[in-house]
């Protein structure tokens, strides 16, 4: 492809002598940034104007407007006829100026005046601002991979830091002989939210910011005690809370309290099955 770059203005306008000439309208887009060329492209004048060319001078669509992709100057081209018009709904010097190239192009030809010094600038251009923008985006991905890098080994420093806290809290509780609920909870093969719900319903414990009590009737029993246990915010910072552990006391009423509940729980079952056969004998009978 021949390729003539103009210059208007400041803006480089491509020119392409092939079977036809063409012009490209995406860099006169650039030129002309306060008018929407997509919406004079697809105005029904210029339609019209395409559809009167393919009937009477045997152009297809295809040699009127062609988008082009990739290489050094892609974007949408058209026929010099239908650039000049398009030219015209611009501007009128602009358009002057466009009959002005396709008459040097069509009467000295491309290589009687292509500057080949500014077509090779202007590839370099678009070239160089292709590397650039490789670079910003490797920067930015080498940029996330350090971010990420860091704050991995901020993890692994804290971690380090906490495990020394976390394992004192754990041998404290271990030698005062008290259990979480968890450790109670598997005695009897349920999740310990489902036990602390249990306790909640049965009226033996609340909730109170995020830390549960027991109810006044039963707090002096020696069934539980208060012990500080560290935990992580949400910025990642080790803090310590109050957290309820239960004794051996405790783990043995509530081993008691759940059976008695199992037991009382079954047994009304039964009763309800129970009444619903003697109902059922009784309509039999009638």
């Amino acid at each position: 492809m021949n390729t003539v770059i103009y210059d208007y203005k400041g803006s480089q306008i491509s020119f392409s002598n092939e079977k036809n000439v063409m012009v490209n309208l995406t860099e006169v887009a650039k030129a002309f940034p306060e008018k929407n060329l997509t919406q004079i492209i697809n105005s029904q004048e210029i339609k019209d104007y395409c559809d009167a060319l393919t009937k009477l001078q045997n152009y297809s669509l295809a040699d009127l407007l062609e988008v082009r992709r990739g290489g050094i100057n892609p974007g949408t081209w058209a026929h010099q006829k239908v650039a000049l018009r398009v030219a015209q709904k611009l501007s009128p010097d602009f358009a002057i100026w466009v009959d002005t190239r396709l008459e040097e192009l069509l009467t000295s030809g491309v290589t009687t005046i292509s500057n080949d010094d500014e077509a090779i600038l202007h590839a370099m251009t678009v070239l160089q601002q292709r590397v650039e923008e490789n670079k910003q985006r490797l920067s930015k991905i080498t940029a996330e991979k350090e971010q990420l890098r860091l704050t991995s080994v901020a993890q692994e420093e804290q971690l380090k830091t906490q495990a020394p806290q976390v394992e004192y809290f754990r041998k404290v509780i271990d030698s005062t002989g008290l259990q979480t609920v968890n450790m109670i909870a598997s005695c009897f093969g349920i999740s310990p939210i489902k036990l602390n719900k249990l306790l909640c319903q049965w009226g033996i414990q609340y909730k109170q910011s995020g830390t549960y009590f027991l109810y006044a009737k039963y707090r002096d029993k020696g069934y539980a005690e208060h012990k500080p246990y560290p935990y992580i915010d949400s910025k990642g910072e080790t803090k310590t809370r109050q957290h309820m552990f239960w004794t051996e006391k405790g783990k043995q009423f509530i081993i008691e309290l759940y059976t008695d509940k199992a037991k009382a729980e079954r047994a009304r079952k039964a009763l309800n099955e129970q009444k619903l056969e003697q109902s059922k004998e009784r309509e039999a009978i009638r």
